[in-house]
Formats: structure tokens, sequence, C-alpha cells
């Protein structure tokens, strides 16, 4: 073990793996293992510290002296509760980030899975450069989830991240008691993957910010190969060597399915539960007190039945006359046939009931601030209701959401021009914007294992087009409050998505070539009619 690793910090520490990696450790190394409970006494007869990754006053005690963290908590036992389990993947791991960075870590690895590859056949020659094919099911979606805020949270910063994702840990006793799976992966060998991360990563000459290898098990039978962990791609090798192939388990075994047959690869990764759909009549929309909702509601009420929904109630909101911004329109309830009613986007029977009934969702709900319900209505908010839509069968779900390229932090887009919505987001440590990426992540998921048509619309700026004479500077991807409204319409009824997940740009045809709308434009058929001029012309 290398010396400079001094004080070490592991989250979910009652786990199998991490209490094998804490008897592997030095004597020499301080070790703080953390998790909500624990069942046991933990090796070298450590004290278990029980704490919540939510909460900012215990991690910042934890992590004082921490010079790396072993982040093995998205692999623990999943809480009873979904919105628990998404919440701790995905806030939790923030905190744990920012809160790491605020501390002075120097470095961090993080603990995944080879189940993300589940979809695809054993033939295939999956490796660290493959994009994760994970289902809705929380055992990938809670790892995958965790994966993107890290890689995010240490973007452009000097702590070196490393993702291991591992097979499926089995030790001899449970390798002699089950049917042969080519996805094991021995905890000796798990062990000893950490063991070479963490000497890969103390002896790094600079910090490379985010890195990955996969952790499996030796030879061709395994379901996914150690590539990377194993080979010298450039740089300092990472030196990773398994020695358990299971090869008396696998004599055993019945001999292996054929290699795929099927011809396109495309087919191997459609949808495996498809929605089917139908005819949208009736429309859902969550976030309606917002000037965005209630823009959109007055736009589609004389075409649809709409269920306008919001935390408080539509009349109380536009009674307090206080809107948004200047010029920004305030919500309206609207009289029967459409609906008006309370719903709370944070809980899941609530979003589920909005849905019953309904043939689209618009969810434009949203908070930008506060560390706790960002997460809950950007991020968990987007689960309920991919969930309440496939519950339903909903085919179509309309996400809002902010441009994600928009962060001034390196590496990054700020003087870069003709930015499309399909460039990679971007939203770095920035709570507002890496919570609703991570919401917009959870439908891309949903989207490919459902058949969901997810059209996402991200803006910037909005503006009330006979005010801008006041405005001294408008952003280069602004939009008119009406041509917002006419944008979401087209998103509920387009029949031109290309894919299952599309990301949209949502902005005036302006001259400045920074924001590219024609994609918009093309799918959607919107044509923006206020065009801003006043804007960028003197």
């Amino acid at each position: 073990m290398n010396p400079t690793i001094q004080t070490v910090l592991i989250t979910g520490a009652n786990s199998a793996l991490s209490r094998a990696v804490i008897a592997s450790l030095p004597e020499s190394v301080r070790v703080r293992a953390v998790d909500t409970r624990f069942t046991a006494s933990l090796p070298r007869s450590l004290q278990g510290i029980e704490g919540d990754l939510r909460d900012p006053e215990f991690l910042t005690g934890q992590l004082q002296g921490v010079d790396t963290v072993l982040h093995f908590a998205p692999l623990s036992p999943l809480p009873e509760s979904e919105t628990e389990a998404i919440d701790i993947a995905t806030r939790g791991t923030y905190l744990l980030m920012t809160t790491a960075l605020e501390a002075g870590v120097q470095r961090l690895i993080l603990g995944s899975t080879l189940d993300l590859f589940d979809r695809l056949p054993a033939d295939w020659k999956v490796s660290e450069a493959w994009r994760p094919r994970p289902t809705p099911e929380l055992g990938q979606l809670v790892p995958w989830l965790a994966e993107l805020s890290v890689r995010e949270c240490v973007r452009g910063t000097g702590l070196s991240a490393l993702c291991l994702r591992f097979g499926r840990l089995v030790d001899d006793a449970m390798a002699a008691s089950a049917p042969y799976d080519p996805r094991w992966l021995h905890i000796e060998d798990a062990v000893a993957g950490v063991q070479r991360a963490l000497d890969f990563a103390a002896n790094e000459p600079k910090p490379r910010g985010w890195s990955l290898f996969h952790i499996a098990a030796p030879g061709d039978h395994a379901k996914v190969r150690p590539a990377r962990a194993v080979r010298n791609w450039g740089g300092a090798p990472f030196g990773y060597q398994p020695a358990h192939d299971f090869q008396a388990q696998r004599e055993k075994a019945p001999a292996p399915a054929a290699p795929s047959s099927v011809p396109d690869w495309r087919q191997i990764l459609a949808p495996p539960e498809p929605i089917s759909a139908r005819k949208i009549r009736r429309v859902v929309f969550f976030g309606s007190g917002g000037p965005v909702g209630a823009a959109a509601a007055e736009e589609m009420a004389p075409s649809y039945t709409l269920r306008l929904t919001d935390i408080r109630p539509l009349a109380e909101i536009a009674a307090e006359g206080k809107p948004q911004s200047e010029g920004a329109p305030l919500p309206r309830p609207l009289p029967p046939p459409h609906e008006n009613l309370v719903v709370d986007v944070r809980d899941a029977e609530q979003v589920a009931a909005a849905c019953e009934g309904m043939d689209a969702i618009v969810n434009c709900s949203v908070l930008r601030h506060d560390p706790t319900d960002a997460f809950r209505v950007n991020t968990l908010g987007a689960y309920h209701i991919a969930r309440a839509a496939v519950q339903h069968n909903i085919r179509r779900v309309v996400q809002t959401g902010p441009a994600l390229t928009l962060s001034h932090d390196p590496p990054d887009y700020i003087w870069d021009y003709d930015l499309t919505g399909d460039a990679p987001p971007r939203p770095h440590r920035e709570l507002y914007a890496h919570s609703k990426y991570l919401g917009q992540e959870i439908l891309r998921v949903f989207a490919d294992y459902y058949d969901l048509q997810v059209p996402v619309l991200l803006y910037c700026h909005f503006v009330n087009p006979e005010l801008l004479s006041r405005w001294e500077w408008v952003h280069p991807l602004a939009v008119s409050w009406r041509d917002s409204a006419r944008a979401l319409r087209r998103a509920v009824e387009t029949q031109a998505l290309e894919r299952r997940y599309e990301v949209f740009h949502i902005g005036a045809d302006m001259p400045q070539g920074v924001y590219d709308n024609t994609k918009a434009h093309r799918m959607l058929g919107w044509e923006p009619q206020d065009d801003l001029e006043r804007a960028w012309r003197r």
C-alpha cells in the first residue's frame, strides 16, 4: 500500500466487499467505516460509524483529515423504499463529492457493477469504452446514477476518481453451492482490484480526474472480460491480475449458449417491455404554477383536456400576483372539463394518482436552490413520473430543464459554437443543473427499456418581447414565454422523434451562432414567432 494513503473513509462499510477490503488494509492506514447500520463487528476491531450520506454535518465531520474515500454505498443492499434508494444514490453521492472536495480529499474510488451490461450478449467484446445499458431495476439504476454524479462532480477538479465496475461477488462457499454464473467475480479478486486502484491513484504523477476499470474474472468464459485493467493502454499500467477462473464450477455447468444470431445489434438493444402509443387527448402537467407551465396551459387548453397540478393551489399562486420575473406569466385555474389539483412530485403515490387516465405527461416542476428539495423535486420527481408513466401505460413524457452546456468551468463549451441539445451534458457540481441532469438520465433509462417517447426541452433565458427595451443583455439561448409554450405543445404532438429520447435547445432564431435550434425545427415542427431582434440589434 502506498504510504501517501493514510486515512480512508469507506461508505457502505457493512457490505461483504467493504469488510474484506478493510481486512486487507495495512494497520498503518486509519479507517473510518460508515454505513446506515452495522449487523456484525468489523475487521481490525473497528467501530462502525452510523450515519446518513445526505447529512452535510455528518459528512463534514467524517471527512476531516481523510485523503482517500472508498464509495461502496451504491453496492450496498437496497433500502425497502425505492425513493430512498434513488435519493441516497444521487443526493447522497453529490453531497459526499462536494464535501470531499471542500475537505481536500485527494482521491476517490467508486464501486459500481458490471450488471450495467446484462442486456448485452456474452459474445460481444464489451470494454470500458462501451456505453452501459442499465435497466430501470434499482440494482442497476442506483450505481449508474452514482457513476454519473461522481463523474460530473470531479470534472475540472484536482480530485482523482476511479470507478471500479465489479462482477457479481462470490466466495468459495457460494461458488460451490450455486450453479455457475459467468458474471461471477471472486471476492479475493475484487479486493485485489481495490488494492490496485489505491496504488494506481496514489502513484499518478498528476490527477486524471475520472478513470474507469472493469474488475472481472479472468479468461474468455467471463460475461464481461477485464480489459483496460489488465492492459497498458497508455500511461502507467493498472496491473490487475485476477486469479479465480471458476474452472471446477464451469466443468459441472451446462454447455454455454451459442453466440447470438440476431443480425442487427439494434434488435438486441430494442426495448424488452414496450408501451404502445395512443392518441393524446388528456395531458397532465406537473409544475403548472410556474411560468413555463402557465404559458403552456393557456396554449394547449383549447385543444386538450388538461390536469394542472402544483404543490400549491393555482388560485393561491395567481392571487399573490408575484411573477417569477418581469413580464412572466402567472397561472390561471382552468374551468371544467380541465382539472386543477394539488400534487407534490416528491410523493410517488400522488404522482401516480395524478397520471391515472392521462395520455401524456408534461413535467415543468423545478426547484433550484435548496440542496435537499432540488434533488427531491428534480431527480426523485422525474423517477416518480417515469414510474407512473409505466404504471398507466403513458408513452409520451415531455421533460423540461436547463441547458446543460452553460458551465464556465474548464473543460467546457463556453467558447464553442453551434451547440445542439445532443452535446454531452456538462452539469458539473451546479446544484440545479446536476439534479436536473440525473432526473433526465432516469427518463432516458426508462425510455430505452419501455419504448417511451421522451422529448426533453432545454431552456436558458425567458423574455417578454414587449419588455425587451429594458434589457441590456439577453442570453444567446433566449426565447419568449409564448414560444416556449408553443414548443411544449409541439413536443406533445410531434410524431417525428427519431429516437426514444431526444433533447432540444429551445431558443429564438438569433444570429449569434452559439446555440443551434434546427433540431427543434426539424423534429418538433416548431417555428418561433418572436424573433427577439431588439435583443441583438442596436
